[in-house]
């Protein structure tokens, strides 16, 4: 079964759990603010990403979370190391929402074109 990791307020995430149901898509919820997250997923993640995406992929630099962020914690997310370990400490950096089979990303974020090709 598909699981949508995201967070419950964020719109986007909303957008796609609408898009998802309308279309009929079975998935489960994943609530990455409730430990869903661990640095096995997302090591699994990054080993099975689609050649359209890279771990940089993960990194939301455009939220808020990333932009109360000081420099420093900043910095060190720009390996994948540092990367992940921000997303473990804040999971609300990350990118949503992530659709995975099983280890396998098939997509970061919503966009409906890439959901009807990739799920219709």
């Amino acid at each position: 079964m598909l699981k949508l990791f995201g967070i419950k307020n964020c719109n986007t995430v909303k957008k796609a759990i609408d898009w998802m149901n309308i279309s009929n898509i079975s998935f489960e919820f994943m609530d990455v603010k409730k430990d869903s997250l661990n640095v096995d997923i997302l090591n699994g993640w990054v080993q099975n990403m689609p050649v359209n995406y890279s771990w940089e992929s993960l990194v939301n630099k455009s939220g808020m979370t990333w932009r109360k962020l000081d420099d420093d914690q900043k910095k060190g997310a720009d390996n994948l190391e540092g990367a992940l370990a921000l997303i473990l400490e804040k999971p609300s950096v990350m990118k949503r929402p992530v659709i995975a089979d099983g280890k396998k990303i098939l997509t970061i974020g919503f966009n409906e074109i890439i959901f009807e090709e990739k799920f219709l």
